[in-house]
């Protein structure tokens, strides 16, 4: 299968690119130019030309590219504007580009944040309606609503994964550190990336992951029905500290953990 990565140097790109790559051929995107591996594209997301040239003849997209930088509810004008430009504007890009190109297969990176607006300890199910508190929420709600439409106008293949903040356990500056329950091990995430790529899907379909825990509130069902995902790392187990999630996710301070 011939699959375009959008982001692919980012930190989930760098982890998924050498699960994937003796398996799939692979073009990779990053806005900054790559040399010496004939595989990369410089591309900006936010330039539909430049997004459709590298969609043309890919089976598959997978579209990694957000804006980072800071954490969670992190709000500043400028860099809220960049959260709209790449975030909605670039998810766009990614869609109509697949659409042009004949692309039926997408793999959006939503998020979490998504449904922040459900406070602990309510459970949130597999695909529940999105409940954004904050801009970078916001935006990856929108995304997710234009791989809807996508789905539906062009007939393609689509699924909105819902993620969380990925912990590196071979880091040694993260052992023994404090967590929150949603947060999973970046070798699970890279698995259901890869098992997104062919996973049986018919439309659009928004499946959460997250990490499991004792205090664990999101439905993991649907991932392992449709996915055939199983988490493999309890980070309780491995020494994390389970930290309490914030009362109100809304709160200026709160700590989202979603900048991946």
């Amino acid at each position: 299968m011939k699959i375009l990565i959008t982001g692919a140097r980012g930190t989930i790109g760098r982890r998924l690119v050498p699960r994937l790559e003796s398996e799939h051929e692979l073009i990779l995107t990053s806005r900054s130019a790559v040399d010496g591996d004939d595989r990369w594209r410089q591309v900006d997301v936010t330039q539909l030309d430049q997004v459709e040239a590298a969609a043309e003849g890919m089976d598959a997209i997978i579209h990694l590219a957000i804006a980072t930088g800071h954490e969670g509810d992190y709000e500043d004008d400028r860099f809220n504007d960049e959260r709209w430009d790449i975030n909605a504007k670039g998810t766009y890009n990614v869609f109509e580009a697949a659409a042009r190109a004949g692309v039926r297969r997408v793999v959006y990176t939503s998020s979490l944040t998504v449904v922040w607006g459900y406070p602990a300890p309510e459970w949130v199910p597999a695909d529940a309606p999105g409940k954004p508190v904050e801009t970078y929420g916001l935006t990856k709600y929108v995304g997710e609503q234009i791989a809807r439409t996508y789905a539906r106008l062009h007939h393609m293949e689509v699924l909105c994964l819902r993620i969380p903040a990925p912990i590196d356990v071979d880091d040694p500056a993260t052992a023994g550190g404090s967590i929150l329950p949603q947060w999973m091990a970046f070798s699970d995430l890279v698995e259901a990336f890869s098992l997104s790529v062919t996973a049986p899907v018919s439309g659009c379909e928004v499946v959460t992951l997250v990490g499991e825990s004792s205090q664990r509130r999101w439905d993991l069902s649907k991932a392992e029905k449709l996915l055939g995902y199983k988490g493999q790392v309890w980070l309780e187990k491995l020494g994390y500290d389970l930290r309490e999630e914030p009362a109100d996710y809304s709160r200026p301070g709160s700590v989202h953990g979603d900048d991946f």
